[in-house]
């Protein structure tokens, strides 16, 4: 079952993607549209209409590429041959597959742990890829002394940050554009409401910058892990709250203290901050697994937990549940293989035999 070899986590390749001697960059399209998909599994659940914007088929395997692959597109225009990005993952790997097909160079600086086959794919971009710290946090700072010391050898750089920039809000918004299109075709004028997950707070940030033209009074579901709730307590807090560490194991959650931006938009609309604990959000990363075939990280599992545990309709003050569809934002999973999930599960003791048996009747006619 080991059918890679072993990749270090020091990677130093030269980009393999095509120049942009022949061709427009306007003519690359870095992230696609996604399906928005009905769950009849989560439906059933819910005891209302769920539908599924699956982020996860994103070429990177996450929402990031929206936001990112604008960003790196918009630097690449302006003379950017060199991007620099700090990362738990998934905005790293948006970073790499951009630099690839855009034909410029990708160095990224992320946690320890990363599974062996997601640094494959970051070998596969030809992506220099570097252990920068326990926490995206440190990783971000050793980024910016990498990029000191680029300058100081006369080398320039382009940063892209993660979660904190206007560009990747504006890219990240565009997933609520083609949900609000998808939904009308669908029968739908709105959804009662669109759940997601709080890292840093740019995807947070980008769906509602969405929200502001189609369904501004739609309230969204903002779910963390303990241990990784930097949103919650900022929210609670009225300030920005810098956690003393990340002790949740949905790593892609783990930034310290949320941007300022997704501070502000909860005092702008309606934003509910729910929070699940790791053993919940590993299981229903197991139930998502089992019912669509979709191998989803923690922080998605987080997300889902507010369908899987039955408790959407408390979350939205509701008595019984309404008619109107739930949008859940399935953010992704790049940096999760089976092997992870299984220890995972066993680490934090989640049951990995969740379904009851089935009966069927055999027919004789």
């Amino acid at each position: 079952t080991s059918l890679d070899k072993q990749y270090k986590a020091v990677v130093s390749t030269q980009s393999t993607g095509a120049t942009m001697a022949n061709r427009e960059l306007d003519d690359i399209e870095l992230s696609v549209e996604t399906p928005l998909l009905y769950s009849a599994p989560l439906s059933k659940v819910a005891n209302r209409p769920v539908y599924l914007k699956l982020e996860n088929t994103q070429p990177s395997g996450s929402f990031k590429l929206r936001g990112i692959g604008l960003n790196c597109k918009t630097a690449v225009k302006n003379g950017a041959t060199h991007l620099v990005c700090s990362s738990g993952g998934n905005a790293g790997m948006a970073t790499a597959y951009s630099a690839n097909r855009l034909g410029v160079k990708a160095t990224v600086f992320t946690m320890d742990g990363l599974p062996q086959p997601v640094l494959k794919k970051f070998n596969d971009l030809g992506c220099d890829i570097y252990i920068g710290g326990p926490v995206w946090d440190v990783c971000d700072a050793t980024a910016k002394k990498y990029m000191e010391k680029m300058k100081g050898e006369g080398k320039s750089c382009y940063y892209i940050h993660p979660f904190d920039s206007s560009i990747l809000w504006d890219g990240h918004s565009a997933l609520i554009f083609e949900a609000y299109r998808q939904l009308e075709k669908e029968g739908y004028e709105e959804p009662g409401a669109v759940v997601t997950c709080v890292g840093g707070g740019g995807l947070l940030a980008g769906i509602v910058h969405g929200m502001r033209h189609h369904w501004n009074h739609v309230p969204v579901v903002a779910m963390e892990t303990y241990g990784a709730e930097s949103f919650n307590k900022a929210v609670n807090a009225g300030e920005l709250v810098k956690l003393d560490k990340i002790t949740s194991h949905a790593k892609t959650l783990g930034a310290l203290q949320v941007c300022q931006e997704a501070l502000d938009l909860s005092k702008e609309r309606k934003i509910i901050s729910k929070l699940t604990d790791d053993k919940t959000a590993v299981e229903c990363c197991r139930l998502f697994l089992r019912d669509h075939q979709f191998l989803v990280e923690p922080a998605c599992g987080a997300t889902l937990s507010a369908i899987y545990s039955g408790k959407i309709s408390e979350y939205l003050g509701e008595s019984s549940p309404g008619t109107s569809p739930i949008i859940v934002i399935v953010c992704g999973g790049a940096t999760v293989d089976i092997e992870t999930l299984d220890s995972l599960s066993e680490l934090l003791d989640v049951d990995t035999s969740l379904d009851k048996q089935y009966p069927i009747e055999r027919m004789v006619l």
